[in-house]
């Protein structure tokens, strides 16, 4: 049968790639129904030497390195107070992965009524089909047809768009709610949550399955499997005689373990949290009720940011009415980066900085001192005046105020986004956007439901606290 599947998302989904895990600052998220009970113990800060168990879930007599897995509403299988909990980040185009399911399965034949099974996708940038495959799975997920569309993209043919199609088809789905969801990325959200998580817990490779929150990385051998499993129902035992519910035996294992993994020394900025990035008196386009907002800090002798600004020219136009773009100035590629940014400043002050900001994105990061005064004249800007204000103090303070800014948050290089607060740095791929877009138009739309005015959305979002 012919593909149905919308071209936009086919190309996006072959070059998503996926990053390493981000330190903490201010969590976006409320918690789920599967967080711990307790104060979570925070990070795993990895430095020299091996990374021990949390204090206090030592304390709590519950042994083992362990982290805090969330379940949410990730496809599962097997009884809900199971006293074993595996939940796998897994690509359906690894090969390791089809080897480790095959020992999954051989475990709970081995232990009937024992395990809960969890899957959680996590696509990786060398499979071009992956992304595809998990978006198509969390469709067959909603039409309750999980599992067999799972069984199928693991059966050992060689994924592509027209076998994902074929068999989503076999599976029962209806292509015509897939083609839509694909379309709508409707469950865009959801994934990147489950991206987000695995790159919280340091998941770098597939498959990564954690038993009760104990790690295994890779498909090992069964019996490395038994070994885990063999202890963790002997704990279980115990706790249940210590008045622990058998439903209650996950969260008790979990609750007091690290919620993340961060590296010493790693100054970056974490995609799980919001920042509250002030708009002041930055250049702006689009609705000031936007449900999106996408503060740009960038530099224009940057071939990053131009790529970058053609990216978000883009999404402005698929999102017709939904994106304000707000523009922060950091010249970080010498002199020349300056003299952009004081000249495009200047434009401004005679109504034409984005006229003047996209002329310049034309040429850029290619551009000479001429050329800056080349698309002034072009913009028929007052040059006497134009001369004046890019020289004026005032100019030098605006450009010196979002430099500051960005050193306050801690970004160190150019371009990095904020999307309603959430951050993206670098010159991400189309889908990488569309995914946060797709988190931040539920969390917007949340907002709108409690009550939040449309003029206070950005504020309420990037948790923005009024003087």
């Amino acid at each position: 049968m012919p593909a149905r599947t919308p071209r936009l998302v086919i190309a996006a989904c072959a070059v998503l790639s996926c990053t390493q895990p981000r330190p903490a600052s201010h969590e976006a998220e409320a918690p789920s129904s599967d967080a711990p009970a307790r104060e979570p113990t925070g990070p795993a800060v990895v430095g020299e030497g091996k990374l021990e168990p949390a204090p206090a879930q030592l304390a709590a007599g519950i042994p083992h390195l362990r982290f805090q897995v969330e379940v949410g509403d990730a496809p599962r299988r097997g009884p809900a107070d199971a006293p074993i909990t595996m939940v796998m980040f897994s690509d359906f185009e690894c090969p390791f992965c089809a080897k480790a399911l095959d020992l999954v399965e051989e475990l709970e034949a081995a232990y009937p009524g024992q395990i809960r099974f969890a899957y959680k996708a996590f696509p990786i940038d060398r499979h071009p089909y992956a992304m595809l495959a998990a978006l198509v799975a969390h469709s067959a997920q909603d039409q309750d047809k999980f599992w067999a569309f799972h069984d199928l993209l693991f059966s050992g043919q060689r994924l592509d768009e027209a076998v994902i199609i074929r068999y989503a088809e076999k599976a029962g789905l209806n292509l015509d709610a897939v083609d839509a969801d694909l379309a709508s990325l409707r469950f865009g959200a959801a994934l990147r949550r489950d991206l987000r998580q695995g790159k919280r817990l340091d998941v770098r490779s597939t498959p990564t399955i954690f038993i009760n929150g104990r790690r295994l990385v890779g498909a090992q051998e069964l019996r490395a499997f038994r070994e885990v499993i063999d202890e963790e129902l002997h704990l279980a035992k115990g706790w249940r005689k210590e008045g622990v519910a058998k439903k209650d035996i996950y969260a008790h294992a979990t609750e007091l373990a690290y919620s993340k993994i961060v590296y010493e020394g790693d100054d970056s900025l974490d995609e799980d949290n919001v920042y509250p990035v002030p708009l002041g008196k930055s250049p702006q386009r689009g609705p000031k009720d936007a449900p999106l907002t996408v503060v740009a800090f960038s530099d224009f002798r940057c071939p990053f940011c131009a790529r970058g600004n053609a990216t978000i020219d883009t999404l402005r136009e698929d999102y017709d009415g939904k994106i304000r773009v707000v523009h922060k100035y950091l010249p970080l590629q010498g002199p020349l980066a300056s003299s952009a940014a004081l000249a495009v400043w200047a434009a401004g002050q005679q109504g034409k900085f984005w006229e003047f900001h996209d002329a310049l994105y034309e040429k850029a990061p290619r551009y000479s001192v001429p050329d800056l005064e080349l698309i002034a004249m072009r913009l028929d800007l007052d040059m006497e005046r134009w001369y004046a204000d890019l020289d004026s103090e005032a100019a030098k303070a605006e450009i010196r105020n979002d430099i500051q800014l960005a050193k306050a948050l801690g970004i160190t290089g150019t371009p990095t986004y904020f999307i309603n607060g959430r951050p993206l740095d670098g010159a991400r791929p189309d889908f990488e956007f569309r995914l946060l877009f797709a988190e931040e138009l539920e969390r917007a739309d949340a907002a709108l439901a409690k009550g939040i005015q449309p003029g206070k959305l950005y504020e309420h979002l990037a948790g923005i606290v009024e003087e």
